[in-house]
């Protein structure tokens, strides 16, 4: 029974926990910036594009040899999200979107 805890006490298991909070705390604050309801149904749909787009960017990540802390792949999932909503016609300004170095060369290769 003590697998379980092993399992999370690995350092890549917290540092992927760690991320997965960045992101939901940051996704949140950016949803209430744009006055979205945690209840807006289209927020699941705009979720799993955003995913698809943050997997991607991981990948190239990896290939680039970065590895993104949690404010850096957080940056990345948000502005993903941004790009998302956007291309549903809904206004997204600019300074809402949280502006990383890292994450910027990331999404380069992944907004193309």
């Amino acid at each position: 029974m003590n697998d379980s805890d092993q399992w999370g006490r690995d350092p890549s298991v917290q540092f992927m926990r760690g991320v997965f909070k960045r992101i939901e705390a940051d996704q949140k604050e950016f949803l209430g910036k744009l006055n979205i309801s945690c209840h807006d149904l289209r927020i699941r749909r705009w979720r799993e594009k955003a995913l698809g787009m943050f997997e991607r960017a991981w990948g190239v990540a990896n290939r680039k040899g970065i590895l993104p802390d949690d404010k850096t792949a957080s940056a990345v999932y948000v502005r993903c999200l941004g790009k998302v909503i956007g291309s549903e016609g809904n206004d997204i300004p600019e300074n809402l979107l949280p502006m990383e170095k890292e994450a910027e060369v990331i999404l380069k290769e992944v907004f193309k």
